[in-house]
């Protein structure tokens, strides 16, 4: 599923639905509003840009609604990630993580987790492997 585009002031809005919903617009603004500076007129609009792309689910509560996502945020964040990877790397993970070691922005726990995820994808494989013989 190809989730719209939203924009950074967005994301902010679906990062605090996405942390506990539902959420009333009065709930939104109380979370986003001081962080970013923006008037409630401001996240009001960008809740309603949220609705009509499809990215948050509103119902009536009382006199008002409230609002969740309508997707999870693992599923957008590995769209957005597929996207990236496919969009600047033709679709190729290896030069993207050589470009991130490229730019020393690699610390020792980032290595330690890319080698944890190197061997459980390969213990994966191994036993994907296994069982197509197993025919």
């Amino acid at each position: 599923m190809k989730e719209p585009p939203i924009t950074d002031a967005e994301r902010l809005v679906m990062e605090a639905v996405w942390t506990e919903a539902p959420l009333s617009s009065a709930a939104i603004i109380k979370r986003v509003s001081p962080a970013a500076d923006w008037s409630p007129k401001t996240v009001q609009t960008l809740i309603g840009r949220l609705v009509g792309k499809k990215m948050l689910e509103r119902e009536r509560s009382g006199r008002g609604y409230v609002y969740r996502p309508a997707i999870q945020r693992e599923a957008f964040v590995a769209s957005k990630s597929q996207s990236l990877v496919q969009r600047l790397f033709s679709g190729r993970i290896t030069p993207l993580v050589a470009a991130f070691a490229d730019s020393d922005k690699l610390d020792k726990e980032d290595l330690r987790q890319l080698k944890a995820l190197v061997d459980e994808l390969e213990r994966k494989q191994g036993l994907e492997q296994d069982h197509e013989h197993d025919d």
